[in-house]
This record gives structure tokens, C-alpha cells and sequence, in this order.
């Protein structure tokens, strides 16, 4: 995680995924190994529906589509390693995103606004790739010390 913000202490989305075998105690390597092996679908709808987020903008997000996740599901497959650590990237920015908004609503209500650090698009358009990840957790550290976003 990048120094610019600070890891979360609400780390409840990364534990999620988990199913309850990483928590803020665990070796880094665990986080590693879980992605590796693959995170198990039914975690990942949980996180899906704790952001209440649709479908379509989660898949967009971790970078596929609603017709390969919904196979993921109905299969009962564990997902790639790729849209596994795309997910579990998302987890540590919801949780340290969440931590600043207070709120997962306030914070979705801030991720689907136009603002100029995004040349007056939503945030949440940006969340697909790491840049765009990282800027986001960059503009939420800035207004976490006062600045504009």
C-alpha cells in the first residue's frame, strides 16, 4: 500500500474474503497465498453486497464481465488469481476509503460524483485499474488533510 495513506484499521472486507482467516494480525504473506489459491465466490458476492454495489459496476471493477462472474458462481469456482488480487485491492481501498466517509452510502455517494481530480468524471469510472485506484485513495488521503477534491 502506498505510503501516502495509511493501512485501515477497519480491515472487516479483506477478513470477509477471507472467510475469516486474515485479520489485522495475520502475516502479509497469508493475503498473498489467498489470492494465489483464489478467493472463494461466495466471499466475494458478501463484499459485493456489503459495498452495495450491482453487478455490473462490481464486475466492471475487478475487471470482467457479469456473465463470467455469474459462471463463477453457478459454478462454485474459486476465481483466478488476477480478479482475485483486483478484489482484494478494492477491499483495502473500501476499508480505508469507508474509514474517511464514515459510510459505505456516503462513500458510494462520493465514488459516483464528477470531480475535477477525475477531469469531471466519477471516481468510480477510474476503479478498474490500479492507477485509477491509487489516485482515488490519493485524492481520499488529500481531503483527509484538508485538501479539496
Amino acid at each position: 500500500m502506498p505510503s501516502y495513506i495509511q493501512p485501515s484499521a477497519n480491515h472487516k472486507f479483506v477478513e470477509m474474503l477471507s472467510d475469516g482467516t486474515i485479520n489485522l494480525n495475520s502475516n502479509p504473506l497469508d493475503e498473498i497465498e489467498l489470492i494465489q489459491r483464489g478467493l472463494d465466490i461466495n466471499c466475494v458476492e458478501k463484499f459485493r453486497l456489503e459495498l452495495r454495489w450491482d453487478l455490473q459496476s462490481f464486475t466492471k471493477a475487478i475487471g470482467t464481465n457479469t456473465k463470467a462472474f455469474e459462471r463463477y458462481i453457478k459454478e462454485h469456482k474459486r476465481l483466478n488469481v488476477t480478479l482475485s488480487e483486483n478484489i482484494v485491492e478494492l477491499a483495502h481501498l473500501a476499508s480505508a476509503c469507508i474509514d474517511y466517509f464514515e459510510s459505505v452510502e456516503r462513500w458510494n455517494t462520493w465514488l459516483n460524483a464528477r470531480s475535477l481530480q477525475f477531469s469531471s468524471e466519477m471516481p468510480l469510472t477510474f476503479v478498474n485499474t490500479i492507477a485509477g485506484r491509487e489516485l482515488i485513495k490519493k485524492t481520499v488521503d488529500n481531503l483527509n488533510h484538508g485538501y479539496n477534491a
